[in-house]
């Protein structure tokens, strides 16, 4: 078969461009790996199969400069209403609340060619390289299918992007590459080639997932919705965009290995029960867009280099709508780390923390899919002395309580090489728990007065970040601790010199972003030390936003990072982020060293060996 000629030799070979996948490739095209991405589709699917995109997914889309079209576009989930049988029969409204709890984040719920069609048939590792960080010790075999191969199977008439698995002897193969790393984010051959099994039982209950434009007298139809029926199941009801809806109707229970046959679930059988579950209520979908077990793999990685990620990992029901989202959260805490190594920042051991980081976070994930899917499949308990119904009160607390969870901003990873285990430290800025993402406040730019939240200054670019909260410089015992900081950072032995390479600018591996508690009018510019906002580039231009202050805005009113955060206004604290945007380290300035004591844990000076 004739192909493209493409690289046989590739720093990071990504099996599968579903949402882990393109994020993986999004991050390492930005920092400039070497990386090849396949998948066994003939095509993109053009129906979404999981699309609620949950709060902190948006803040990283963001990061990467790409949110503000889906913000415009989609739906946006502020409220969710609870509905449960009546005592005259049929549906009512029982609760409202919000979908995320305020703060929960400023963002709402709701050039790498793919090469097509391509599957994995084998995959080895030679075990005698994996520590010799120029070697590229992982071959895949890959085989170029055929058109119809690459055709994905569709059941019924509605478009559904399913894909029927195809498997091939090892004589069929096409193509050799090999790569310094392998991730695999499909629930393919790549998870059994490298040993790694998913773990669990499968769902005893199944449920239809449909897309339609309806017409309806339901008065929550804009609304998410759960719903609980007497006798018909239950119902999740999610709005989306184009006066879409989303539909998760529970369908039937299952006996243990039983298997749901896809061919006999109808759009029909679906909106059906749909009917009887929002009975009294009408509801007609004439136009119907889409139709669509709980299993985790113990183990992630081989020899840290291959690796698994997305349906490949975990597995579980899509109603809380976190499949999507972990996944690609799963490439966006492996992506920077991948490009440390290869590029020589950092030592392979920081590798080792995927495992322990993203395997906690779907730990978390299958026991709350476990809690709220039982809950949200049961039948409503009649009254108190009814035990084997679910609780309806239960059920809403506990859907209540993990909001936060399920928008993505709860995620908290614990001590580790990349974050620190300073409980001390921690009372410098309660609001910022080391190992959770840095919660993002407006702060002002002192060279121009422009309003930003600090997070916005949190790109997705590879860089970590050291944010300088440099407290109150109007006090003159301040102002010396800043400028003492500032000469510890521009000296050899801090973490800006030691480990940027000759020839580039000092704030392309870490970079210092100051705020001040004192009003940005207060002091002038030229009196902050160099460092803090440097000369960069050929011509020696200065970087004039790099410091803020925590201060009023025209028209925006205060951010009170400060407060927000439980910071000393007047002493201020020092905090480490991640390129992933968690926070590492916390330090106070007169220990600021600390800082660079973390950095050498698991940074390399340039031309180290990983």
């Amino acid at each position: 078969m004739t192909k493209a000629s493409k690289a046989d030799e590739v720093d990071v070979l990504i099996v599968g461009a579903g949402p882990a996948g393109l994020m993986l490739a999004t991050w390492l095209s930005r920092l400039k790996i070497r990386t090849r991405i396949i998948d066994k589709r003939s095509t993109k699917i053009f129906t979404g199969q999981a699309d609620g995109v949950q709060c902190r997914t948006v803040e990283v889309f963001h990061s990467f400069g790409f949110a503000e079209r889906f913000i415009r576009e989609a739906s946006h989930i502020n409220e969710v209403c609870f509905w449960n049988p009546g005592e005259e029969g049929g549906i009512v409204r029982t609760k409202r609340t919000a979908d995320n709890d305020p703060g929960t984040s400023r963002f709402p719920h709701g050039n790498l060619e793919v090469e097509r069609p391509i599957q994995p048939t084998s995959l080895s590792i030679d075990t005698s390289k994996v520590d010799d960080p120029s070697a590229h010790p992982v071959t895949v075999t890959l085989r170029y299918l055929t058109e119809e191969e690459g055709t994905p199977t569709q059941v019924g008439t509605v478009p559904n992007g399913l894909f029927r698995a195809n498997l091939f002897p090892d004589d069929e193969a096409d193509a050799q590459p090999r790569g310094n790393g392998s991730v695999g984010t499909e629930e393919t051959v790549t998870a059994k080639q490298i040993g790694l099994t998913l773990e669990g039982d499968s769902a005893n209950m199944y449920w239809g997932v449909i897309d339609a434009a309806v017409i309806t007298d339901f008065p929550d139809i804009r609304y998410k919705c759960a719903v609980h029926s007497e006798s018909a199941g239950s119902i999740l009801i999610v709005p989306r965009e184009r006066n879409l809806v989303r539909f998760y109707v529970q369908l039937g229970n299952l006996q243990v290995g039983e298997r749901v046959d896809r061919t006999k679930v109808t759009p029909e059988q679906i909106i059906s029960t749909a009917q009887r579950i929002l009975a009294p209520y009408k509801l007609e979908c004439p136009e119907i867009d889409c139709e669509i077990g709980q299993r985790l793999c113990p183990r992630v990685t081989n020899e840290e280099r291959v690796f698994i990620a997305g349906d490949a990992f975990h597995t579980h029901s899509p109603k809380a709508g976190q499949g999507m989202n972990v996944s690609m959260m799963d490439t966006f805490n492996l992506g920077w780390k991948l490009a440390h190594v290869i590029q020589g920042r950092a030592h392979r051991s920081i590798l080792k923390t995927y495992q322990t980081e993203r395997h906690q976070v779907a730990k978390e994930l299958i026991d709350f899919d476990y809690k709220f899917s039982r809950l949200f499949s049961g039948k409503p308990s009649k009254d108190a002395a009814d035990e084997a119904g679910i609780s309806l009160e239960e059920f809403k607390d506990v859907f209540v309580k993990a909001g936060r969870w399920a928008s993505g901003t709860a995620v908290h990873y614990r001590p580790s090489l990349l974050v620190s285990a300073a409980e001390q430290a921690q009372k410098l800025a309660p609001g910022l728990p080391l190992g959770m993402r840095f919660e993002s406040h407006q702060v002002v730019c002192i060279s121009d007065a422009r309003r930003w939240h600090i997070g916005d200054r949190f790109e997705s670019d590879g860089r970590w970040r050291i944010v300088l909260f440099a407290g109150d410089l109007r006090v003159p015992e301040q102002q010396k601790e800043l400028h003492r900081v500032a000469a510890y950072f521009d000296s050899p032995p801090g973490p800006l010199r030691k480990f940027t390479p000759t020839g580039e600018d000092i704030d392309s591996v870490i970079e210092v972003l100051t705020i001040v508690s004192n009003p940005r009018t207060s002091i002038e510019l030229n009196d902050y030390p160099d460092i803090l906002w440097p000369k960069k580039g050929k011509w020696g231009y200065r970087d004039y936003w790099k410091i803020y202050a925590d201060d009023d805005t025209y028209g925006h009113g205060h951010g009170q990072i400060y407060s927000a955060l439980g910071i000393d206004p007047l002493k201020g604290c020092a905090v480490a982020v991640r390129p992933d945007q968690y926070v590492a380290h916390i330090a106070a300035l007169e220990e600021v060293e600390l800082i660079g004591a973390f950095f050498d844990r698991f940074m390399l000076q340039p031309g180290g060996n990983a």
